[in-house]
């Protein structure tokens, strides 16, 4: 149950206490069953100048975290109450990048997961504490080439899945997979800390060999297997030009015993296209091979779109940052409408990322767009959550408040 909180004093003029505003804002989402933690909880919000608590179970965090419904300045989770789903919910809190959500757990630290800080006595005191002292900066400099290799060859590189929805009748239909870097010192790296110098290392096509290897292991795996859902994987132009790449490919593909029409490339352009009777020979043989191929980020910054459209490819992603102003710019949806139609044409399927909210959802069904991707669904999801998302976007379970 929701409850608003407010105070009569300033802890700032409390003697022995931190400096702190009276007024800093508190959303938090409290994951405890213990007395004990939430007085502790709910007084230090009361003493920080108030704010809102939602207590739920670890599942129903997950959810909530998973959305855009509302934003949460602090998740607590008390470690006894976690049902196995801590590192989950670490992961999801990871992904709220603006404003950040910040994250303890209600208990002892652990060692295995340094980078979640602690609470570690049922106080309130020690609550205020913790909500008042800032989060450590997420990434940090770039990372050197020993660092990059480290990261490759050891198991630093993991995947996060973003659901695809069919804007007719709301269904899932697909996965796009995500790399993340869990580093030890770090933490947990969105793509623009890491992917960026390892294509400019020539590291790229063994990051995009461990990313589809881990995505289609878990399409097969308990968690996905059974859903009907197709997996998309990115591929830099660099690494869809190598016969080898597309040979390692089809080995990752046989080895997880998925058929290839459960698997989409996209191609993402971290060069402009030169060669197109190159790439279209690539295309040919993928799409021989029964994979689907799709362009991806597609924007008015995109070169000769024309003739990447007389390729053999199925689909086509629009620009997130293109389709989030579609409501605020006439030239903008003018190029977005123009685009749909022309993809459209040549029989590809549309699919707008960047959906985040359900006037953009509206406005991109209206241009006609296919399907969606973005927020208003879900955020990146490890593997484990996609069950628990996939209940409450389908209606098998209460949807969050």
């Amino acid at each position: 149950m929701e409850k608003s909180l407010s105070a009569p004093f300033d802890v700032a003029q409390e003697p022995g206490w931190p400096r702190a505003s009276r007024n800093l804002e508190i959303n938090l989402l409290l994951v405890s069953r213990n007395p004990t933690w939430s007085h502790a909880v709910h007084c230090a919000a009361r003493e920080l100048g108030g704010g809102d608590i939602l207590t739920c179970d670890a599942r129903g965090a997950l959810a909530r975290l998973a959305g855009t419904a509302s934003h949460y300045s602090h998740l607590l989770v008390d470690r006894n109450d976690a049902e196995g789903l801590l590192d989950e919910l670490a992961d999801l809190a990871n992904e709220v990048a603006t404003p950040d959500t910040d994250m303890f757990v209600l208990g002892s630290a652990d060692a295995r997961r340094p980078h979640i800080r602690a609470v570690s006595t049922a106080t309130s005191r020690s609550v205020i504490e913790a909500l008042m002292t800032s989060p450590p900066p997420r990434g940090g400099p770039a990372m050197d080439l020993a660092e990059l290799t480290a990261a490759l060859h050891g198991a630093m590189i993991e995947t996060r899945y973003q659901p695809i929805i069919r804007i007719a009748d709301r269904r899932p239909v697909g996965l796009e997979a995500l790399a993340r870097l869990n580093h030890p010192q770090r933490g947990t790296m969105l793509p623009d800390r890491f992917v960026p110098q390892i294509e400019d290392a020539g590291l790229a096509a063994e990051l995009t060999g461990l990313v589809s290897a881990r995505a289609f292991a878990d399409l097969a795996g308990p968690f996905l297997a059974g859903r009907d859902l197709r997996m998309s994987v990115n591929f830099p132009l660099d690494v869809l030009l190598q016969p080898a790449a597309l040979d390692r490919l089809e080995e990752q593909r046989i080895a997880a015993g998925l058929s290839a029409d459960q698997i989409v490339i996209e191609l993402t352009e971290s060069r402009p296209v030169d060669d197109f009777p190159m790439l279209r020979r690539s295309l040919e043989r993928l799409r021989g091979l029964g994979y689907g191929a799709a362009i991806d980020d597609v924007g008015p910054a995109v070169p000769r779109l024309a003739p990447l459209l007389d390729l053999p490819f199925t689909s086509l992603k629009l620009d997130k940052e293109l389709v989030q102003k579609v409501g605020e710019s006439d030239e903008v949806r003018t190029f977005l409408a123009a685009t749909i139609v022309q993809a459209l044409a040549h029989g590809l399927t549309v699919v707008a990322e960047g959906v985040e909210t359900d006037a953009i959802w509206e406005q991109m069904r209206n241009l006609g767009a296919t399907e969606v991707q973005g927020f208003l669904a879900a955020r990146p999801l490890p593997v484990a959550a996609v069950p628990i998302w996939w209940d409450v976007w389908t209606g098998q379970a209460t949807p969050p408040e």
